[in-house]
């Protein structure tokens, strides 16, 4: 058979990419951490048992064919990702329940062995190279309860080691471990775990959710963008992380599942929940504070029963992207910045006084009144809310004479959300809140030109 010169430097390529990895003499790790930043955010893949029984854990299953997917869509999760302007995806290995998303050889409890029968880790590594992504994964360090409910002889040490041997040695190069300590180490303490993958990957960063602290990613599960040192950026995990000086990088993550009733968050939740999500403004707001401070921002996603991503999970993130490859105006563009400003107390309604702004009542009424001195022409409004999600209901106006017309509504703000409405010439926009939990916290309210004019 004779091979074109594409054909063998393809088939090249993928000889090298499944040979294992070699430790180099010595690792930038400066240059490591700046390529790392570098990536800004990714997404987080859970898929597992607790994808197919609507809870976060998942113990006391022995067959595996309770993971019942027959479908998978790694190049979807990929494509999506690049979509969505993401540097890499941080994907689930194995949690707590001991079901390896890799065709392990230290394990039947696999998902090669389960019905979909398909090595998960291998096709994620050729989704994420085909589409320009980076890889991370996720590492449970202990399971639940008796092991050797799982395994014929336990989780030993050497399994936790031989585990990590595969995945540093057979899966091409990974960006970070995010370790899960939320069971036991395994039976390897961290430090001695950093050593172990450091010697397959010595570039690869190694972090752990809690204490104690090693490595030198600091993990923030439920975290937000916070610098380096400040701690209050972690999450609840934040008292396993004091008094250690050796991180070079921080990671916050949270599910892209708003809280809710019933079902997982941090995985696939149940079909009634399909239509709920966090608002693409929120995570575009985190997006930017991981910029901010030099952080990597990872969104848990969970793929449904077939392994494909929620429509809506989609359509959020590429609205991030847009939003990144198209930045919206900053406040120094904003045809109100500068100008004229009132509180609701100028307005003859009652309830709007202005102290209703301050009387600690949520249930009251409260605006935000700008003046641009002249009519103009507006066609966008952004508002930034800094303690949410305390806004439940808004609108934007504007006076027409001397009636206030509706722009744009909405329900919640969480962050920052960009409104763009059908262009009007008026003097005098507010921003009414209708009804809140709490009093609203306006960091900014700004009106500008339509999208197209004011770019």
């Amino acid at each position: 058979m004779t091979h074109t010169p594409k054909l063998i430097a393809a088939l090249l390529i993928a000889a090298v990419s499944c040979l294992p990895l070699r430790a180099a003499e010595s690792i930038d790790m400066r240059k490591r951490t700046t390529e790392l930043q570098s990536l800004r955010w990714g997404m987080f893949i859970c898929w597992s048992f607790s994808t197919f029984s609507g809870k976060e854990w998942t113990p006391g299953v022995k067959d595996i064919s309770f993971f019942k997917a027959t479908e998978c869509d790694t190049d979807q999760w990929a494509r999506t990702a690049k979509e969505a302007g993401m540097g890499y995806i941080l994907f689930l290995t194995k949690h707590h329940d001991g079901f390896c998303l890799w065709d392990t050889k230290t394990t039947e409890r696999k998902v090669t062995k389960a019905p979909l029968g398909r090595d998960v880790l291998a096709e994620l590594r050729k989704s994420c190279d085909k589409h320009g992504i980076k890889l991370a994964i996720y590492f449970s360090e202990g399971e639940f309860g008796d092991h050797k409910d799982y395994h014929p002889g336990g989780y030993t040490p050497e399994m936790k080691k031989a585990q990590l041997k595969e995945l540093l040695t057979q899966y091409g190069p990974l960006e970070y471990i995010w370790f899960d300590t939320a069971q036991t180490d395994g039976g390897v303490n961290h430090d001695d775990t950093v050593k172990w993958c450091k010697q397959f990957q010595p570039g690869c960063f190694i972090g752990f959710n809690h204490r104690p602290p090693a490595g030198d990613i600091r993990l923030g599960e439920m975290g937000q963008p916070s610098p380096l040192t400040d701690l209050r950026g972690v999450g609840p995990n934040a008292g396993h992380m004091q008094g250690y000086t050796g991180y070079l990088l921080a990671e916050f993550t949270y599910p892209i599942l708003p809280d809710h009733q019933g079902g997982a968050q941090w995985f696939y939740s149940l079909p009634e929940h399909d239509n709920l999500c966090r608002p693409a403004a929120k995570l575009y707001a985190d997006y930017l504070g991981a910029v901010k401070y030099g952080n990597i921002f990872s969104i848990d996603l969970g793929p449904d029963y077939r392994g494909r991503l929620r429509d809506i999970d989609v359509a959020t993130l590429r609205q991030v992207g847009e939003l990144i490859r198209n930045p919206p105006p900053t406040a120094a563009d904003a045809l109100s910045r500068g100008k004229k400003a009132s509180a609701s107390g100028t307005w003859a309604q009652a309830g709007y006084e202005a102290d209703k702004a301050v009387d600690g009542e949520t249930s009251t009424r409260w605006g935000l009144e700008v003046d641009l001195g002249q009519p103009q022409r507006v066609g966008r409004a952004v508002i930034s809310e800094l303690q949410y999600p305390r806004t439940r209901q808004f609108a934007v106006e504007y006076l027409d004479g001397q009636t206030w017309k509706p722009l744009a509504k909405g329900t919640t703000i969480e962050g920052t959300k960009v409104l763009d409405f059908a262009p009007v010439t008026a003097r005098q926009f507010r921003l009414n809140i209708l009804e809140a939990t709490e009093v609203p916290t306006i960091e900014e309210f700004g009106v500008y030109p339509p999208a197209k004019e004011g770019r």
